[in-house]
């Protein structure tokens, strides 16, 4: 949680903050260095953007970063550690759904409110929180219990079904709208035999769940998938609602939607049989355009369109942020605190955005071509959510949710037969947490 001591001192430190975080030099008496500890590994486009960023960074405010391109596994495997020790890094980045179980829920992630309260630099007149929308920030799983918020997203991901457009002109004309004139095009793809209708990444059960995920969020809510989830006897998968997604789910494996093999299939194969066209869609993050970019076949188009309508209530957008987190033992908490205001300038922004070929939570960034159809969607919600409204206890999604969905999807299991399995390991699972 957020020390009392920062809380305590914020009326003091707004002032400062907001003149400090721009592009001017570092104070006299202030720290010139802060360590940064990131997810991304060296000579992936996001660190390129970023390492550029940093350069003008230093060059602006005279602080050093030193950094560390520690790979996807900094905050819940290297934090921990360092945590237990003097090492500690000041900033570190991550996606929200690791960062809640990993910092926020063992109460190690510091607030960030005066972060918001900053200038941009370079902009005049416009603080942090007037250039990141409200609907990325407001959800209560973005917050920690004082209220703060304990992230800055500068790039968010969310979820389309993905095709090629120049493969699929009549999809990319007219796409349907709600899930009986999905499936009916599904069965259209099947009879016609050139593609499959669907592809999947068989060993990421994660990327499955996006189908499950997103029918139940159109008829339940993110709200009820995570009171199901937190349903400690199990029992509340058994809703007759819930029942009803796993039997669509159950179809893609039975009917013969799904790309032959890809159960058995290694990641990236089956992103690399859907960007040469063995199959017509992907249900993915907003990065996978940019993850076949280089082995799509000549002329491939993709293209994006809006998760079909179930009969639910109309509902905001699942996103995946990924921002800069600061732990409560940070040692520069001011110029890390300026490092993450620097970084949300409109530079940053559009540089991440063109060699990334990401999204970025800033409604004026540049947008990927691929992408536009996304942002779109995005912009036409007032809210979005993270995965199961926030849910954070840690290996839930692992030891109970991924795997036993993965048996579904993978036509081991019928829908009768996951939702029963499902109900008992996550009583075992939530037996097990012991309270």
């Amino acid at each position: 949680m957020s020390p009392i001591s920062s809380r305590l001192a914020a009326g003091a430190l707004v002032l400062g903050l907001v003149t400090a975080c721009g592009g001017d030099p570092a104070p006299q008496g202030a720290t010139k260095e802060l360590v940064y500890w990131s997810m991304w590994k060296q000579g992936e486009p996001q660190q390129v953007a970023l390492q550029a960023a940093i350069e003008r960074f230093t060059k602006d405010t005279g602080i050093k970063v030193s950094v560390e391109w520690a790979g996807r596994d900094v905050v819940k495997q290297k934090l921990p550690a360092a945590l237990t020790t003097s090492k500690v890094p000041d900033v570190v980045d991550q996606s929200d759904d690791t960062i809640r179980p990993f910092m926020v829920t063992p109460g190690v992630a510091r607030g960030l409110a005066k972060v918001y309260e900053a200038d941009v630099p370079g902009e005049p007149g416009k603080k942090v929180k007037d250039v990141i929308p409200a609907k990325y920030t407001q959800s209560p799983a973005l917050k920690l219990a004082s209220g703060e918020p304990y992230m800055v997203p500068y790039s968010v991901a969310g979820i389309g079904l993905f095709y090629d457009a120049a493969a699929l002109p009549e999809v990319a004309a007219a796409p349907p709208k709600d899930w009986a004139s999905f499936t009916a095009l599904l069965d259209k793809l099947k009879a016609a035999g050139t593609m499959a209708p669907i592809t999947a990444d068989g060993e990421q059960y994660w990327s499955d769940s996006y189908w499950m995920n997103y029918y139940l969020y159109r008829t339940i809510g993110a709200d009820g998938l995570r009171a199901v989830a937190e349903d400690r006897t199990g029992q509340a998968w058994k809703k007759p609602e819930v029942l009803a997604a796993a039997q669509q789910i159950e179809k893609f494996a039975r009917q013969g939607y799904l790309l032959k093999g890809y159960d058995a299939s290694k990641y990236p194969e089956q992103q690399k049989n859907w960007a040469q066209n063995k199959a017509a869609f992907m249900i993915m993050g907003s990065w996978l355009p940019g993850e076949v970019g280089t082995y799509a076949k000549p002329g491939f188009k993709p293209v994006s369109m809006p998760f079909p309508e179930v009969g639910g209530p109309a509902q905001g957008e699942e996103v995946v942020q990924f921002g800069f987190a600061m732990p409560t033992k940070a040692k520069n908490v001011e110029a890390g605190e300026r490092f993450i205001a620097y970084l949300t300038n409109k530079t940053f922004a559009d540089d991440l955005a063109k060699t990334a070929s990401v999204l970025s939570p800033r409604e004026d960034a540049a947008v990927p071509e691929a992408l536009a159809g996304l942002k779109k969607q995005l912009d036409g919600v007032a809210a979005t959510y993270p995965f199961a409204a926030g849910l954070s206890v840690p290996g839930w999604a692992d030891k109970v949710y991924y795997s036993t969905l993965g048996e579904l999807f993978n036509g081991k299991l019928t829908a009768q037969e996951f939702v029963d399995k499902i109900a008992g390991v996550q009583a075992e699972f939530w037996k097990n947490q012991g309270n």
